[in-house]
Order: structure tokens, then sequence, then C-alpha cells
């Protein structure tokens, strides 16, 4: 599947968000590392992974396709974080301020056992990038 990456800028914070639309279904995701805003437009399946048409039949004509849109538009902050031992990272978006202390009591609780190389919050405050480290890098750890 093609798609084509892009730099925008982010409709909640202004800062830089990442674009990735895929030009051969139409499917778009939109995702700021910085406020945790997300949006996506992706067409619909059902659990098996097949297309969901407006009409039930196996008729898979774009037309007949149904596209579903998700939004979070003002969002507590991102969360980022990777594993001990593999590569790169893992990010999304924290909706709600609970969703924040949820995450941080899991990466604290996964932190003791190794699992956890980094693990942080970033978010936008005021027009300002602010981030927490709930686990700071290995290396910081080290020194």
């Amino acid at each position: 599947m093609g798609s084509v990456l892009d730099h925008i800028e982010c409709p909640n914070c202004n800062q830089e968000a990442y674009s990735d639309f895929y030009y051969k279904t139409g499917e778009e995701y939109i995702n700021c590392q910085y406020c945790g805003y997300h949006y996506s437009a992706t067409l619909k399946t059902d659990l098996s992974g097949k297309y969901v048409t407006r009409d039930g039949t196996e008729n898979y004509t774009f037309d007949n396709l149904i596209m579903e849109t998700s939004e979070i538009k003002n969002p507590y902050g991102a969360y980022r974080y990777s594993e001990t031992g593999r590569p790169g990272s893992i990010c999304g978006s924290l909706a709600t301020e609970k969703d924040a202390d949820d995450f941080r009591v899991e990466m604290r609780l996964a932190s003791p056992e190794g699992t956890i190389h980094f693990a942080q919050i970033s978010r936008v405050v005021e027009g300002e990038v602010i981030v927490e480290y709930i686990v700071e890098p290995v290396e910081e750890r080290n020194k």
C-alpha cells in the first residue's frame, strides 16, 4: 500500500505534526508528538479485516465503502516509550489527565523490572512544549 508522509502544522498546538496519507484508499492519519492531537480516517472493516460495504454486498468499489473518522482535538498530551532490547519506540495520545496518570503508574511498575528503556509525556502548555520523563533513558540513569 502506498502512502505519502508529510510534516504539517498541528491543528491543535501549531507544532509540527506527522501526516500519513494512503493515496490508494484515501485513508489518513495525523499525529502530533508534542500535544497528542490525533486524527484518523479509515475504511471500516469487520472483525476478520474485510471491508464493510454500504449495501452489505461484496461490491468493494470506493463509493460503496464506509469511511470512519476519529479525532482527539484537545488532548492532555502525548506519550512515548521504548522497551529494553527492542528497536523503535511506541507513541500515542493521552486524551485525559487520568490517562496520563495511568501511563505514569504503568511505566513506573514496569521500570524496575528493566523492561522500559525510557518513558516520557509531552504536553504543550501556553505554547511551550513541556517534556516529563517518567523513566529516564538508561544512558542518563547510568551516569
